[in-house]
């Protein structure tokens, strides 16, 4: 595609006559500067690709995050303890922790977890700390750095202070 095809083309892109500021007397360089715009477009479709040359081999994997399983649970005073099994990679590896969350069982509304369980858990099982009373709903979900699984199903209903 010739430079001025090129301009023009991306211009009905943007919707506006494109101005350049920068003399492009090398079609390398006007290519170069046209694909920065592109990436840039605010329409564009995301893309990636890279290559290398040289000798010696390579390698890359990919693997799915775990779903959490469901985390069983009782209340003594206003402490909830819960615990559930551990989510592992197909490989079997376990995750490195878990998201907790809290849930009114009559409501289903979030709220919000309390000390002994919030954050990230590096453990299978946690103690929830002055928790309201209510009957309430936990699930768990598989963290490892910026990946997340896919939230469990919810603990059978755990009642805490009503009489």
């Amino acid at each position: 595609m010739r430079l001025t095809t090129a301009r023009r083309w991306l211009g009905r892109q943007l919707g506006r006559r494109l101005e350049w500021q920068l003399p492009l007397r090398s079609p390398g360089l006007g290519l170069g500067m046209l694909a920065v715009v592109l990436a840039l477009a605010p329409s564009a479709p995301a893309r990636a690709a890279w290559s290398a040359a040289g000798p010696g081999s390579a390698a890359g994997a990919a693997t799915t995050m775990p779903t959490g399983t469901a985390p069983s649970g009782a209340a003594t005073s206003d402490f909830v303890s819960i615990s559930w099994t551990a989510a592992t990679f197909p490989n079997g590896t376990p995750v490195a922790g878990y998201v907790i969350k809290r849930y009114n069982a009559a409501t289903g509304a979030e709220a919000t977890v309390g000390a002994g369980c919030s954050g990230i858990v590096a453990t299978t099982s946690c103690t929830e700390q002055s928790v309201q009373p209510g009957t309430w709903v936990y699930t768990d979900t598989p963290v490892q750095v910026s990946w997340t699984g896919g939230e469990s199903p919810g603990s059978v209903p755990i009642v805490v202070g009503v009489t």
